[in-house]
C-alpha cells in the first residue's frame, strides 16, 4: 500500500522521433491510468537521451514503447539493453503495435515480460494490459527474489552468516586457477578458536554461538574485499588470499591473532576472551601443488601453531615460526 505523500509510480512511454499525435496518445495513457485503482505519474521521451536519463533519475514500473516507430532490431536492442542493467533487469514493456507491423515484431514480442496491445485500443484494454503487466513483472521478481535467497543459503554458513565449507572450497580452487594462469601466489589461512570447548563448558552453547559469530563479524571486517572468509568446521575458519605471497599471509596472521586476542566478547553478563592458532599454506610451494596439498599444508601449520603452545601463527617451511615473519613484517 502507498503511504500517505508518496510519490506516484512512474510508467516511461517511448516515442522516437515524437509527432504531434504523440501528445495525444500519451494524454490518453495518463488519462487512463489517472481513473486507475493507483495513481501513476506518466515521463514521455523522444530520444535514447531522454531515456536513459529517465531511467537514471526515476525507477519507473512500467515501460510502454510505440513499436510502430521501431523496426525488429532496434526495439530487440532496446529490451536487451533493459535486461542489463540492474535496476531495469525485471522492467516490463508493454509495446503499442498496429496489426501491419505486428507481424514484423512478433518475435521480439516474445521475449520475457514484454506484452503487446493493438492500435486503436480503448482505455479499459490498456489498463487491462498494463494491470496484466505490472502483475507478470510482481510476479518474475517474487520469484528471483526467492532464488536469489535460496542460492545465497546455499553458500552461507547459518551461524556465522560467512560463506560455507563448499563455497570456500570452491572459491580456493578458482584463485589457484587463477594463480596458475597469471604466475600470481594465493595464499590460505586457517584460524582455529584455542580450547572453545571450556567456553561451552564454562557458558553453555548459546554463548559459544555467540563467541563464534562475534569472532567471525571481526575477522570479517578484518581483511579485503577481494579475500574470501568461510567457516570450515566446528571452530575453525578458512580464509582465502589471492594475490598474496607467505610473507603477507603470515603478516595479515598475525594481525588478525592480536586483533582476537585483544578483543573481549560481550554476550548478556558474560565478557568471553579467545585466542586463535593459525596456520598459513602458499601456492605454488615446496610440495604444494594444488588444492588438497594446500588444504594438507595449512591444517598441518595450524597444528604446528598449537604444538607450539597455541595463540600463535606458523607454517611449515624449516622450523621458523610465521609469527616470527609477520612480526618482521610489521618492523
Amino acid at each position: 500500500m502507498r503511504s500517505l505523500g508518496a510519490a506516484p509510480d512512474k510508467i516511461v512511454v517511448v516515442f522516437e522521433n515524437g509527432l504531434k499525435s504523440d501528445r495525444r496518445l500519451s494524454s490518453v495513457i495518463e488519462a487512463t491510468l489517472r481513473h486507475a485503482t493507483q495513481a501513476y505519474r506518466v515521463v514521455v521521451t523522444t530520444s535514447d537521451a531522454d531515456l536513459s536519463e529517465c531511467l537514471v533519475c526515476s525507477e519507473p514500473v512500467l515501460m510502454i514503447v510505440d513499436a510502430d516507430r521501431l523496426d525488429a532490431a532496434r526495439f530487440e536492442h532496446l529490451v536487451e539493453t533493459l535486461r542489463a542493467g540492474v535496476a531495469t533487469r525485471w522492467l516490463p514493456v508493454l509495446a503499442m503495435v498496429s496489426p501491419p507491423n505486428f507481424l514484423i515484431l512478433q518475435e521480439t514480442l516474445r521475449l520475457a515480460l514484454v506484452d503487446f496491445i493493438l492500435k486503436p485500443f480503448d482505455p479499459d484494454e490498456l489498463w487491462g494490459r498494463v494491470r496484466v503487466c505490472l502483475h507478470q513483472a510482481a510476479v518474475v521478481t517474487d520469484l528471483q527474489s526467492q532464488n536469489d535467497e535460496l542460492a545465497r543459503k546455499s553458500m552461507t554458513d547459518s551461524l556465522t552468516g560467512l560463506y560455507n565449507t563448499a563455497y570456500v572450497v570452491e572459491c580456493c580452487d578458482q584463485e589457484i586457477s587463477r594463480s596458475k594462469r597469471y604466475e600470481q601466489p594465493v595464499s590460505c589461512l586457517l584460524i582455529d578458536i584455542d580450547g572453545f570447548k571450556t567456553v561451552n563448558d564454562s557458558y553453555g552453547h548459546p554463548v559459544g554461538n555467540e563467541v563464534l559469530r562475534g569472532l567471525a563479524h571481526l575477522l570479517h571486517g578484518s581483511i579485503r574485499g577481494s579475500d574470501t572468509l568461510g567457516r570450515y568446521g566446528g571452530e575453525e575458519f578458512l580464509l582465502v588470499l589471492p594475490q598474496t605471497d607467505r610473507t603477507g599471509a603470515a603478516a595479515l596472521a598475525e594481525r588478525l591473532r592480536q586483533t582476537v586476542e585483544s578483543s573481549v566478547f560481550k554476550v548478556g553478563l558474560v565478557s568471553a576472551k579467545v585466542t586463535v592458532s593459525i596456520g598459513v599454506a602458499t601456492f605454488p610451494d615446496r610440495d604444494v601443488i594444488g588444492r588438497e596439498t594446500l588444504f594438507l599444508a595449512v591444517d598441518r601449520a595450524v597444528y604446528r601453531a598449537k604444538a607450539l603452545g597455541r595463540n600463535r601463527v606458523a607454517c611449515l617451511e624449516g622450523e621458523t615460526e610465521a609469527r616470527k615473519e609477520g612480526a618482521d613484517a610489521f618492523g
